[in-house]
């Protein structure tokens, strides 16, 4: 056995070296930041794979450990001594692999979005350089007076200073293209490539500063506008006002429209004064250059389109408010037609209901014959039946609601009403077949009661007459007397219930069918003739033994005989003991359980027969108590294993059952949650923002029960195979992955509806600051508490205070969850510091959860391989804890670094901040 365990262990070991060697040879391979963008990319999409793949090793270590414990449980101390030298060789191999994985893995997406947010700002850049060019490949433009044309200055004006605030950016942008150079020796930002974005950029600038000056010097005055032109424009937008109060306003469409007649009144009275402005046109072109008349004459051109628009504004409201009349007249009758369904949907739903529960309460209060049944199973039947053909309706009464969405009314107190009819539909429905199925059941159940129990009845009397054939023991003959005596009263009561069946074929054709009640009118025929032979094979057999017990006085052979009998009941329950691997397998033990108690309860009447044998020898009395004591003995053990079985069957069904409920749930959430998307892709909660609320709200619950079904799954492990172990435990990462996915697309349809509320940024800001504080004093505290886990010998107190921790970790989740929101919703007034904060706290929080998560799964291997030297886990604590106090000092200084030099490192800080953001929006580690 220990060779077998050695080479196990040997080959366990040799798999997880062999794939850490072959993971840090893959590093090796893409540990490198320098080449094209896409080669980069290529070994940032090559080191996720290996990070992926980074479970796999967990599990090969897994694998060891399992193996090592069983060897360390050898009593061979130079072979323990060896096996926790190659443990301690492999775990310090194990974690050199896994920080290589994290810090290659980091370095390279670290230098693949700086670049990325690079290639955005060039982009961005070259956008911009194009832009200006085509801008001053342009003509200038000739204006028709002095206005234009100083606005045209002014614009130029602030083209030239736009142009020479973008060198700011430029000189940004020049110093991140030499930095990836250093990092990335690409073409596409080397030196040369510099050079010509600069001297796009001269190119442009020295071509604005000319067109400057060119405007300057042909700025000429010109004559301003008649007053007359700037009272009708204002006229004009006092009217459009005015019709926009008027469509604007909450009155009906019938004073809508009596106002917008009146406005129609006024503004045709106007058009006089707009032909005295197009008169005066005329007068002013002596006195007005050729230009200068062409804008006069499509100013006033402006000013009759502008009228007429207005003219056109009014007919479109006006024919707009007389469609919206009819249709809101359209709605109110379609809303009228599917009140009417509803109503008479659920007087009928109503009156079935009412049928059902009149029935169930006369079956609940009085015992029923057979035809009552059948009665009560004929109306069951009709209601179901009736049930189905309104399923139609309840569908028309869906379709009728979406059509009513169409409709810019709100509907939602129709939609409550559908919603209210379906579920009234479903659970009578429910309510029908399942009272339609115990019905059907019990009347079953009572037709073919007679025969299950004459089958019983001859498989008893087969196993009593062949049991009877040769029997030498006393105490055995007298038990099958007793048992042929129960038998024959038995046929007897079998007899006349027989006969009680047999006038009974109409009702049997009712329930069972014609040719289903053929079969069992057949059998009932058989059965009754059946009886009667086996009957008077009973009277026979008991006569005989009857005759062998006046013969039987042989004490001792009796009592080995039952001696031997009891030890075979301990070898069955021996054989019928240990773990099994799923359900089914549990209640087949349980059952097997239950026979042998029923066995051994069964055998109590032979060791009382015993008693009669027993003579005046104290010898005999002595044998026979003891063989009692040992009765009793094996009776205890063999009850207290079926309750033990019964027990773990019913914790096995409970998690069963828990776990089809989460899994229920999570499906018909995914639905809910899936209809707030719309066709395009995107969330959209018009209207139904309470139903996202209600919907968000039952993740706590939920996650709650996820909780306890985990724990119930721990539970049901223990108590199952480990051929069992792997299908429970991937039903439960199944069940954690969904929750998973369900979770993240809450978060995103929670911060969707997040955005659209509208808050003042200083109330929030000090909201967040508060929540920020508070959620970092909790998080020191969780720290303190997990480094005494670390640092104590109390295996009782590591446990508690790991259970503790484990609890507080969802609030924890939620509480870094809001804070993440709230980071999000005012984002655009936070500065770095803010966000550098934000990022150590969450640095910070992943730590801890990663800590968490490493303490929890290796505290029960530590338990067992290292309890024999509690030294050496105080030696690793010891030594654990000031390296991470040194990891998070180098982190916080790297932090600082950028914002030592804020003048010389302003790209620097860019970078960082951008690094960060994009961070905030990431589920996974950090880069380090």
């Amino acid at each position: 056995m220990t060779l077998r365990e050695q080479q196990e262990f040997t080959d366990n070991l040799d798999s997880a070296i062999s794939w850490m060697r072959a993971i840090q040879e893959r590093l090796k391979a893409n540990d490198n930041t320098q080449g094209p963008r896409q080669a980069l990319e290529a070994r940032l999409r090559e080191t996720e794979k290996i990070c992926q793949s980074e479970e796999e090793g967990r599990v090969k270590m897994d694998m060891v450990l399992v193996a090592a414990e069983q060897l360390l449980q050898n009593g061979d101390e130079e072979l323990r001594n060896h096996t926790h030298i190659q443990l301690k060789d492999l775990k310090g191999l194990w974690e050199e692999t896994c920080t290589y994985i994290t810090h290659c893995h980091s370095r390279i997406e670290w230098v693949w979005l700086h670049w990325s947010e690079y290639l955005k700002a060039y982009e961005e850049f070259e956008l911009w350089l194009t832009k200006q060019q085509r801008s001053h490949d342009v003509e200038l433009e000739m204006q028709l007076g002095v206005k234009e044309k100083l606005w045209q200055v002014d614009q130029q004006r602030v083209v030239v200073s736009d142009i020479k605030g973008q060198a700011v950016l430029l000189e940004r942008l020049l110093d991140e293209a030499a930095a990836l150079h250093n990092r990335t020796q690409d073409p596409s930002v080397d030196p040369q490539a510099q050079e010509r974005l600069q001297e796009a950029y001269n190119h442009v600038r020295d071509r604005a500063e000319e067109r400057l000056s060119l405007l300057q010097k042909i700025c000429e005055e010109h004559q301003t506008y008649q007053g007359c032109v700037q009272r009708f424009q204002s006229w004009l937008l006092s009217k459009t006002k005015e019709l926009t109060e008027v469509v604007g306003r909450k009155d009906t469409a019938e004073e809508k429209l009596k106002a917008l007649k009146a406005l129609d009144d006024s503004v045709a009275c106007e058009e006089k004064a707009l032909l005295d402005i197009e008169g005066m046109v005329e007068s002013l072109r002596p006195n007005t250059s050729p230009a200068g008349v062409e804008v006069v004459v499509e100013e006033a051109e402006e000013l009759r389109l502008g009228w007429q628009r207005l003219r056109e504004g009014l007919c479109k409201a006006d024919e707009g408010l007389r469609s919206s009349l009819d249709t809101h007249s359209q709605y109110m009758a379609r809303c009228q037609r599917l009140g009417d369904d509803i109503g008479r949907l659920r007087e009928l739903f109503k009156g079935l209901d009412q049928e059902l529960e009149e029935t169930q309460d006369c079956r609940d209060r009085i015992d029923h014959t057979e035809e009552q049944m059948v009665g009560q199973w004929t109306k069951y039947t009709g209601v179901r039946n009736t049930l189905a053909g309104e399923e139609s309706q309840v569908e028309l009464l869906k379709a009728q609601l979406r059509e009513l969405f169409r409709f810019s009314e709100d509907s939602r107190h129709l939609s409550h009403d559908v919603l209210a009819v379906v579920k009234e539909h479903q659970s009578v429905k429910c309510r029908a077949t399942r009272l339609c199925s115990e019905s059907e059941l019990g009347l079953r159940n009572i037709l073919q009661d007679p025969l299950l129990v004459y089958d019983q009845w001859k498989d008893t009397v087969s196993h009593v007459l062949e049991a009877s054939a040769e029997v030498t023991d006393f105490s055995h003959v007298a038990m099958l007397v007793q048992k042929i005596e129960c038998l024959l009263k038995e046929s007897v009561q079998l007899q006349e219930r027989f006969s009680l069946l047999e006038v009974k074929g109409d009702l049997l054709d009712s329930v069972f069918g014609p040719e289903r009640s053929d079969g069992l009118q057949s059998e009932l025929s058989a059965a009754m003739r059946n009886r009667e032979l086996l009957h008077v094979q009973l009277q026979q057999r008991k006569s005989r033994l009857q005759a062998f017990i006046s013969r039987t006085k042989d004490f001792t052979d009796t009592y080995e005989l039952m001696c031997s009998k009891l030890s075979s009941f301990k070898d069955r329950l021996m054989t019928a003991d240990g773990l099994q691997p799923d359900i089914l397998a549990k209640k087949s033990q349980s059952d097997q359980f239950g026979v042998i108690l029923k066995d051994v309860e069964d055998y109590e009447a032979q060791v009382m027969a015993l008693e009669t044998l027993v003579s005046s020898s104290q010898t005999n009395r002595i044998q026979f108590e003891k063989l009692c004591d040992e009765w009793k003995h094996l009776h205890i053990a063999v009850k207290a294993k079926v309750d033990e079985s019964d027990k773990i069957v019913a914790e096995h069904e409970r998690f069963h059952d828990s776990l089809l409920n989460i899994e229920k749930w999570l499906m018909i959430m995914k639905q809910k949650l899936m209809s707030f998307h719309s066709p395009s892709g995107e969330w959209s909660i018009e209207g139904r923002r309470h139903e996202a609320e209600r919907a968000l709200g039952e993740f706590p619950e939920k996650e709650l029960q996820l909780q306890q079904v985990d724990i119930q799954g721990q539970g049901v492990l223990k108590k199952t195979s480990e051929e069992g172990q792997v299908h429970i435990l991937r039903d439960m990462k199944r069940l954690k992955d969904s929750w998973l996915a369900l979770y993240e697309m809450s978060l995103n349809l929670h911060r969707y509806k997040k955005s659209t509320q509208q808050f003042l940024f200083s109330g929030s800001q000090g909201h967040h600051e508060s929540r920020m504080k508070e959620f970092d004093s909790w998080l020191f505290k969780q720290n303190e508490l997990l480094s005494e886990i670390l640092s104590t010998k109390d295996v009782r107190l590591k446990q508690d205070t790991l259970k503790s921790l484990r609890a507080d970790l969802p609030w924890g989740q939620r509480q870094f969850q809001l804070l993440l929101q709230d980071s999000q919703s005012s984002e655009a007034g936070t500065g770095p510091k803010e966000d550098a904060g934000l990022e150590d706290l969450r640095y910070r929080w992943m730590l801890y959860k990663s800590k968490l998560k490493d303490v929890g799964a290796q505290q029960p291997r530590q338990g067992r391989l290292l309890g024999e030297k509690p030294g050496l886990l105080q030696r690793v604590c010891r030594l654990a804890l000031p390296l991470w106090l040194l990891f998070l000092a180098l982190l916080l200084l790297a932090f600082l670094l950028p914002l030592m030099d804020e003048g010389n490192s302003c790209s620097l800080s860019n970078n960082f901040a951008r690094s960060f953001n994009i961070m905030l929006r990431y589920e996974g580690p950090p880069p380090t």
